[in-house]
């Protein structure tokens, strides 16, 4: 009876917490300032919306999607821009595609942590957007790994990951 009593009582503390931890961020990611990127990738493909979709589910709950201006909303918030990208129809005949962004994560307004992944994939059945989909999800899971390890401090990606994908993904059915 106790340990229930004691369990109720910390719990009624934990919960206010728990929404603390709550990170916001746009439903859409957008090129950073002065970039152009690839503006057909960008107007007729999805991935700046999947990424932030992905990152939700990948983040288990720590992050939500707001309308409202991230600038002006109090606790944290996650600004994310597209860095640099590239994406081209014709599969692997058109060289590798990738996508680096920025995840500058803020607490009341101050910068407390920011991460840089980079992706990358070469597949030789993949158009443009579909390569940019499956980078937009390794790029959301990374940065929800980041953001649930908890460990803020500005960091970059050491490494250029590529994307592994398996034979099925690869391959066009046969008609």
């Amino acid at each position: 009876m106790h340990r229930l009593l004691l369990a109720a009582w910390l719990g009624a503390f934990a919960l206010p917490a728990l929404a603390d931890d709550v990170i916001r961020t746009s439903p859409t990611i957008a090129l950073r300032e002065g970039y152009a990127g690839y503006p057909e990738f960008m107007k007729d493909c999805d991935w700046t919306a999947e990424l932030p979709a992905h990152l939700v589910e990948y983040s288990k709950g720590r992050v939500e999607l707001t309308d409202q201006d991230l600038e002006s909303l109090p606790g944290r918030t996650l600004r994310i821009r597209i860095m640099n990208m590239r994406s081209a129809d014709g599969g692997g005949f058109s060289g590798p595609k990738w996508a680096m962004i920025r995840a500058d994560l803020f607490q009341d307004g101050k910068l407390i942590g920011q991460y840089q992944p980079y992706r990358q994939t070469m597949t030789l059945f993949r158009g443009g957007c579909s390569s940019l989909s499956k980078i937009s999800d390794a790029l959301a899971a990374d940065t929800a790994a980041w953001l649930l390890r908890g460990d803020f401090r500005v960091q970059f990606a050491d490494e250029r990951n590529s994307i592994e994908i398996g034979p099925e993904e690869d391959v066009p059915p046969i008609q």
